[in-house]
């Protein structure tokens, strides 16, 4: 059997990356268990649990080669399909908190949202060229996507299914499509998407806190006092274990605004040796990306890291106000199960990309040894074949 060769790189920043969230949500977690009648170490017990359970998905996604999950995709997205179909019809079946999103303790969306990067990686594989023409190419491509989608916006969920749809995008865009293809589903989708924000009272609300926050102190109560935790922190940060926002004044301190729990206990040394960590993670999945020759392996190394990438971006962006208020975990760092065992899982596959990759830039790589492939995307994301 050939050995694996482990990007120690990537395995040593997600390594890096696990072991702050331990520290942080036991530092986050401690006084809200007391308040609920629990052990000050409740919630860490449960996360390392999950952190086992992660690392065990870790070495199962390192340990199988990445083509028997192309195998394996369709059944897999279609399982997923069924699970967050049941989740919508069910009634209240998995409901907390006026969301739809668990099925005996699992969230099918992060579920769904992995299934979705194998599919679409062996659909883009699989279309190569055809997905140039837009009815049998573009369209089919965003079907499943776009129910995927669908499904997941009517949980409600809307910070997974705008993950969904920046994947399924960039997945599309390095896979081939035409460029003017994608500025017309822009035209179409920008002010459906507007629509849609101002379609419900909940939404609405949301959109208004963002944009006068003063003017809906109850709506953007979660974003000022996530702001507040920052600001408290300054460049060094109070400590650990100091943080006064997450004693009952930040809400879910340990999953959807550990990040600011993070600053205002770490100052912006912690954040920004946090962002730090997530950039080196990006940089070594694009690498992977570049470097693998077979057009389902980069796919899908690009579905990945383009995955990690847009929930930090949000996690972060609405923890600095940048975005609405939502919630997002932050991969790695914060509390959870499905999240993070799905998250770890990935870097598992990604590890396994780079392991059987040749180590040959894309650049580099022949036109017979890959037909349909020229630059994409700048760091060598190639997956297109310029045309004169």
């Amino acid at each position: 059997m050939k050995a694996l060769k482990l990007d120690v790189i990537l395995l040593g920043v997600v390594l890096a990356l696990v072991g702050m969230g331990i520290v942080i949500i036991y530092s986050s977690s401690a006084a809200y268990a007391e308040t609920r009648h629990l052990p000050q170490h409740f919630y860490l017990f449960n996360h390392i649990k999950k952190v086992i359970l992660g690392f065990t998905a870790l070495v199962i996604g390192l340990s199988i080669p990445y083509a028997v999950w192309e195998k394996l995709a369709r059944p897999m997205m279609y399982v997923s399909l069924a699970m967050l179909a049941f989740l919508v019809i069910s009634g209240s079946v998995g409901q907390v908190n006026g969301a739809k999103r668990w099925i005996f303790g699992l969230q099918p969306s992060e579920i769904a949202k992995i299934s979705l990067i194998f599919f679409m990686a062996r659909f883009l594989k699989e279309k190569a060229e055809g997905i140039r023409d837009f009815q049998k190419g573009y369209l089919a491509a965003w079907a499943i996507s776009g129910l995927t989608f669908l499904l997941i916006l009517k949980q409600p969920n809307y910070s997974t299914a705008a993950t969904i749809f920046a994947i399924s995008l960039i997945m599309i865009f390095v896979g081939g499509c035409r460029i003017s293809h994608l500025f017309l589903s822009a035209l179409i989708a920008l002010p459906a998407l507007a629509a849609l924000m101002v379609s419900s009272k909940y939404r609405l609300q949301r959109v208004m806190a963002f944009l006068k926050p003063e003017e809906n102190l109850a709506s953007s109560y979660q974003s000022l006092q996530a702001l507040i935790s920052l600001g408290n922190g300054g460049l060094w940060g109070t400590g650990l274990g100091t943080s006064t926002q997450k004693l009952g004044f930040l809400p879910m301190p340990f999953t959807d605004t550990i990040f600011s729990v993070l600053g205002e206990e770490l100052g912006l040394v912690g954040t920004a040796t946090c962002l730090l960590l997530f950039g080196l993670l990006l940089w070594r999945g694009l690498r992977i990306a570049n470097r693998c020759a077979e057009p389902f392996g980069r796919l899908l190394a690009v579905g990945i890291i383009i995955s990690i990438a847009v929930n930090v971006m949000i996690h972060v962006g609405v923890c600095t106000k940048l975005f609405p208020t939502t919630g997002q975990p932050l991969p790695f760092l914060s509390y959870g199960g499905t999240s993070l065992c799905v998250a770890l899982f990935a870097m598992g596959v990604l590890l396994n990309i780079s392991s059987a990759a040749s180590g040959t830039p894309q650049w580099k790589v022949s036109k017979a040894a890959s037909p349909n492939i020229s630059h994409r995307m700048n760091l060598a994301l190639s997956h297109r074949r310029s045309r004169a």
